[in-house]
């Protein structure tokens, strides 16, 4: 029996190489990767606003999660992959043929950003559907200039201003594109002015969170950036550019494995000059924005700004494939991003897997958080009848403990208590908390000494011995506890 062609087979293969991606993370790492805890607490306080980032993504993210359960944060991370490459296919299917716009969407996966970051869920994830999304939209809303088009944009414009304040960048691409080119006849219609409008009233709440809040999240990110400036000063921008091309390689690998020959630039046979165009400013000019602004101003520039803003790489490249090498290559192109996904693959697992005993200690997917959430559950049933309401100390032991407590407790960061707007001193007094740390930090925690002299409170403290089960051998971890139990809630010992 004849075998079927690559093209009825690749959506097979696609669904397996989601679902492979969002099974085995969770099945093979024994806790979250670095953001995602901390998007988990931020999404369940369910405010306006955070320290370092606007709310959407947190929301979504821990609707999934309580949702899902501890699956659902993969699920969400590839879900938003996959929505990536739909959007990539919907666009490109505006320029160029389906062939060429669904390999060119293929070729997503061909990029590092889209492959192994895409396991720790986190702002920058957020934004890839949301980039190819408006650039979708606002192709259609200029070429149509339709209300519907217009409005769905502005829409979307608010969305993503709440995911991640770093679309303010591909916002002003577009104004720019549309000021040099003929587009800037539309703005002599009300059309794009409402749609502005609309996306101010979208965002319009987390302004007024970030005025309440003294501009936090704005201050953190000067401070980040700051901190790579200080480091590499203005030449961080040329590490910064340089990362993004070598996140490129693995299409080049591709390209060179097939023979493929590009030309240098489409012929009218593949894509219309003006959509050519289109596709380079937008695919190019956020990040030659940024990169300019780094060199001239020193900026620090950091390497996973750049993770949303490459959506239109594949259509840039497959659009530079002659038709008739395309015609000749589609199949082999087909199978090079196949053989790419299938060793990425194998190397995820195997890190995620065994990558703590590969490097002797332990990544952050490395943790024994289930380990640490069930000994804090237990510590606080052993001692107080009321449940857990909220977890404070170190903040990574804190997460991992937060988003697989089964008491779902709160967060009180370390630091600056304007880092956790939802506590306060009254609620700690009333509800307790309880504080962890490894024995060897103390984190800074000013809210908790007042507690310790609270009359109805009463402090029990202690340590745990916590075993890596990814690294029997090593020297198991330290906890430190304090526990500020309301004495109403105190059982008998």
């Amino acid at each position: 029996m004849p075998s079927k062609p690559l093209s009825l087979r690749l959506p097979f293969w696609l669904v397996l190489y989601f679902i492979l991606w969002t099974v085995l993370p969770f099945m093979l790492s024994s806790s979250y990767p670095l953001d995602v805890p901390e998007g988990i607490y931020w999404g369940r306080e369910w405010q306006w606003g955070y320290y370092k980032h606007p709310p959407f993504s947190s929301w979504v993210l821990y609707s999934f999660y309580y949702t899902f359960g501890h699956i659902g944060p993969y699920i969400l991370s590839q879900c938003t992959i996959a929505l990536s490459l739909w959007l990539a296919y919907l666009f490109g299917r505006q320029l160029m043929s389906k062939s060429r716009a669904f390999i060119g969407a293929l070729f997503l996966l061909a990029i590092f950003y889209y492959t192994w970051p895409s396991l720790e869920f986190n702002h920058n994830i957020a934004q890839m559907p949301v980039w190819l999304g408006l650039v979708y939209i606002f192709y259609l809303a200029i070429r149509e200039n339709r209300w519907k088009y217009w409005l769905l944009f502005g829409l979307l414009a608010g969305i993503g201003m709440l995911v991640k304040y770093t679309v303010a960048l591909l916002l002003l691409t577009m104004v720019l594109y549309s000021l040099c080119t003929t587009n800037r006849r539309l703005w002599l219609t009300p059309k794009p002015w409402l749609a502005i409008l609309l996306a101010m009233i979208v965002f319009a709440p987390n302004i007024y969170w970030l005025i309440e809040h003294n501009w936090l999240p704005l201050t953190y990110a000067s401070a980040r950036s700051a901190e790579d400036a200080n480091r590499n000063g203005h030449l961080a921008a040329l590490g910064y550019f340089g990362t993004q091309l070598l996140n490129h390689l693995p299409i080049l690998f591709i390209l060179l494995f097939t023979r493929t020959r590009l030309s240098l630039r489409p012929s009218v046979q593949v894509l219309r000059q003006r959509d050519w165009y289109f596709l380079l400013w937008m695919g190019l000019v956020p990040t030659l924005i940024l990169v300019f602004a780094g060199l001239i101003f020193g900026l620090g520039l950091r390497d996973m700004w750049g993770m949303p803003m490459w959506g239109l790489s594949g259509l840039i490249i497959v659009s530079l494939i002659p038709e008739p090498v395309f015609i000749s290559k589609d199949k082999s192109l087909l199978k090079g991003i196949a053989v790419w996904a299938l060793i990425v693959t194998i190397l995820m697992a195997v890190y995620v897997g065994f990558g703590a005993r590969i490097r002797h200690k332990p990544s952050r997917m490395d943790w024994p958080q289930a380990a640490l959430a069930k000994q804090a559950d237990d510590q606080w049933q052993e001692l107080s009848s009321c449940k857990l309401d909220s977890v404070t100390g170190s903040d990574w032991v804190v997460l991992l403990v937060a988003s697989y407590s089964k008491f779902a407790p709160s967060v009180m960061v370390s630091g600056n208590s304007a880092y956790s707007p939802w506590m306060s001193n009254s609620r700690l007094q009333q509800q307790g908390t309880l504080a962890l740390w490894p024995a060897d930090e103390h984190p800074q925690t000013p809210w908790l000494e007042p507690l310790a002299h609270h009359s109805e409170l009463v402090v029990k403290q202690g340590e745990w011995i916590v075993r890596w089960n990814k690294l029997p051998d090593r020297e198991p971890l330290k906890v430190v506890w304090q526990a500020y139990i309301p004495k109403k809630c105190l059982k008998q010992q």
